[in-house]
């Protein structure tokens, strides 16, 4: 009888794709080192190699060892073999480290080399090993087999030492995967009782909150889907196939609830990526497990990942249909912030299902247990889908190079294109750039200020201080994907970006930067292309490089509005006041046309906006925007209003955390 996920894939022959994928592999195979060879390639942390042009990795040549294995050919036994023995042998055994049952990223770096070393390797190393063991434990020769198990027996007591919470999802995942099922082939209960309470954990957090942690991110909800399928499949015990019954469940109803079908793409925000189209990975992963509602290649074309064979991954037949149908719908979801009494939607008004209401012709899906005060209370992911195009937001966030906090796919004629908010020293995403925002339908308010005791090229590994070397400083518009006949042009107030026909327009409404070297010139946007994208920056310093110091600015703190074409009926506007701790309180100025500001309340309003735009002295463009903060008091037309809003530090300084620590 087939697996899920073969059924799931119209009848595709998972076994021949696998062999063929292995077939592809076959020139990587390093037979002097026992290993697969890759080109190098690093995040900039972690690894201190730099210079390397191939490497051996330890959780690639693993999974390339299952997947020999898995074929069942046994010309390609011994190798597997040769490859599992040479990776064990690279794994910390020593129980006194702190580094005791992980590996190494490389094989050309030992551990004590890393910077610092990755404990989550030992849940992606132990996972292969666990599968390989678990599927052909009866062919491994004796000895192999004996030193397979004392190396998952070494991964495990890492994963429990570590304990990871169910906050840090995929690790919590994988971690519950090794240790419960070689707990349960092993005969190891302090093992499997361990792997059960941390798979409970995470299902009793993740309903309880309604999502992820690291909240529809496609790496990372990859991960999670391809893991507890395979948890699900291997086990023998029927909670946790439930448990994990449920978490699948909520996830395929994530990824199909953001597909963006006239785009083909994944609707932002992303919590956590590494590209921003969808990559052939993914693509064939989404192919694999609809069983080919949403079809990129020919079956017979299909790039087979060795991971997938018998992991049972397929979406659920209901969600099915929402990675067709076009439609126009808001999603929003909490993320963080008062704690959620159930684990279900809530229904409101007169939608169908649970947690959905029907509002201005058209579905809002919502998170469970919100109110509808975003930015007030807690951390919300927001996106607003039309046939078209699609925006999505975080009400706050860093500007790691993983994370996707404001991020729009639009329809260019049939071809994906995006837009994508970046803030670069010296070329790479600066994380002490903070981004918070209000967004409604196809608008959205945002704001930028700095913090002085975050990261530079990572939230927690590389901290400034709040002082960085830097010859360029900018934020960005990133428009890319599929540019033909994509325009950008400045205008008086930011640009307008046209895409397929649609434009979206980017309003500034306050620029303050004292590092700025001619404040006379002021910060207005420019555009130029490289690289096969259209940049939109706004340029914070260039020139030689000097030390900017955060610490002792008086005034740095950026707000925008960037709203999509058919919005073009309503009138949006930015209201800033001066808090009385010397913040800078941004929210939106629309309001219905009856209920405009006047009189005394109206002018006192007006005159704060005044005051935080004439405050900065170091910009003298700063005159414009009072007239905007006035008009956006006083001048407004609307049908409807933008509720909530965000405060700005005009000065850096240092900043609440507004996302959960990274860990390893």
């Amino acid at each position: 009888m087939k697996n899920n996920a073969e059924a799931a894939g119209g009848g595709l022959d998972q076994r021949q794709r696998l062999i063929h994928k292995l077939a592809g592999l076959e020139s990587r195979y390093d037979s002097a080192i026992c290993m697969l060879r890759s080109p190098f390639s690093s995040p900039g942390y972690h690894t201190t190699l730099k210079q390397a042009e191939f490497i051996h990795s330890t959780r690639d040549s693993l999974s390339y060892a299952l997947g020999l294995l898995d074929t069942e050919l046994a010309r390609y036994e011994e190798r597997a073999f040769d490859i599992i023995r040479q990776v064990i042998s690279l794994q910390d055994t020593e129980p006194a480290h702190d580094t005791f049952g992980i590996w190494s990223w490389f094989y050309e770096e030992p551990l004590d080399q890393m910077a610092p070393p990755d404990w989550n390797w030992a849940d992606f190393c132990g996972s292969r090993l666990v599968q390989a063991l678990s599927r052909h434990g009866h062919r491994f020769p004796y000895d192999l087999r004996e030193a397979a198990v004392l190396s998952i027996e070494c991964a495990c007591e890492a994963i429990i030492r570590r304990n990871v919470g169910p906050d840090y999802t995929n690790i919590a995942i994988i971690g519950a995967f090794v240790t419960r099922i070689a707990g349960e082939k092993l005969g190891r209960k302090d093992y499997a009782d361990y792997g059960l309470e941390r798979l409970r954990r995470l299902h009793a957090h993740t309903l309880k909150h309604g999502a992820f942690q690291e909240y529809n991110s496609p790496v990372y909800t990859y991960i999670a889907i391809l893991e507890l399928s395979k948890l699900q499949t291997e086990t023998s015990d029927s909670r946790v196939k439930a448990w994990t019954g449920e978490l699948l469940e909520l996830t395929w109803r994530t990824v199909a609830g953001y597909y963006h079908p006239a785009t083909a793409q994944w609707s932002g925000p992303h919590s956590r990526c590494y590209g921003v189209l969808l990559e052939d990975q993914s693509k064939a992963f989404l192919q694999l497990a609809t069983g080919g509602a949403v079809m990129f290649f020919p079956w017979e074309e299909l790039p087979y990942e060795e991971e997938w064979y018998k992991s049972g991954i397929h979406c659920p037949p209901a969600y099915l249909g929402r990675f067709k149908i076009p439609d126009t719908k808001e999603v929003r979801q909490r993320l963080e912030g008062q704690e959620q009494e159930t684990g279900r939607g809530q229904e409101r008004g007169q939608g169908e299902g649970k947690g959905r209401v029907w509002e201005r012709g058209h579905e809002r899906e919502q998170g469970l247990g919100q109110n509808q005060n975003q930015g007030h209370d807690g951390k919300w992911a927001v996106t607003y889908m039309t046939p078209q195009w699609s925006m999505g937001s975080f009400t706050h966030s860093d500007l790691w190079n993983q994370r996707r906090p404001l991020l729009i796919y639009a329809d260019n004629y049939g071809q994906p294109a995006y837009i994508r908010l970046r803030c670069l020293h010296d070329g790479y995403d600066y994380c002490s750039a903070r981004f918070q925002s209000l967004q409604e339908e196809g608008h959205v308010l945002f704001g930028i200020d700095f913090i002085t005791d975050g990261g530079d090229t990572h939230p927690n590994l590389d901290r400034t201080g709040g002082v960085i070397a830097a010859s360029d400083l900018r934020l960005r518009l990133e428009v890319g994907g599929a540019l033909e006949g994509v325009t950008a042009g400045l205008t008086e107030e930011g640009a307008v970006i046209s895409i397929g026909g649609v434009e979206f327009g980017l309003t500034t409404w306050f620029a303050a930067f004292s590092g700025q070297v001619d404040a006379g010139k002021g910060l207005a946007w420019e555009v130029h292309k490289a690289d096969g994208r259209m940049n939109i920056d706004m340029i914070l310093y260039a020139g030689p490089q000097r030390i900017l110091d955060f610490t002792s600015m008086q005034q740095a703190a950026l707000v925008f509005s960037l709203a999509a074409g058919e919005v073009g009926e309503l009138s949006f506007a930015s209201l800033l006041e001066l808090t009385d701790e010397g913040g800078l309180r941004v929210s939106s100025g629309v309001e219905h046309e009856e209920d405009r500001a006047q009189g005394d309340e109206g002018e006192e309003a007006a005159e704060r906006a005044e005051r935080a735009n004439e405050s900065n002295e170091a910009n003298n463009a700063n005159e414009t925007n009072a007239e905007k903060g006035e008009r956006a008091v006083k001048v407004v037309k609307s049908v409807k209003s933008m509720k909530g809003g965000f405060v700005l530090n005009l000065r850096p300084a240092p900043g609440e955390l507004l996302i959960s620590p990274l860990k390893g």
